[in-house]
């Protein structure tokens, strides 16, 4: 049984990372959408797909994370 257990975590971590190493995709295949203009940066959100998505949400929070003076 000892020997057992390492052998199917070590199983399962393979097959893992052999499954996300096939799915990186380049972003024009994944996002075809325009280019960023310069000083933007592109990105793209998987989700896992889900039973019913009607019933989900994704709430998504955009802002800049700024370094400021307080004292103004």
């Amino acid at each position: 049984m000892k020997t057992i257990l390492p052998a199917v975590l070590f199983a399962a971590f393979a097959t893992t990372s052999a499954w996300a190493a096939e799915s990186v995709q380049p972003l024009e295949k994944i996002a075809p959408y325009p280019q960023a203009e310069k000083g933007m940066k592109r990105q793209v959100i998987q989700l896992t797909p889900q039973e019913d998505e009607s019933t989900l949400k994704v709430e998504l929070l955009i802002g800049q994370t700024l370094e400021v003076d307080c004292n103004l």
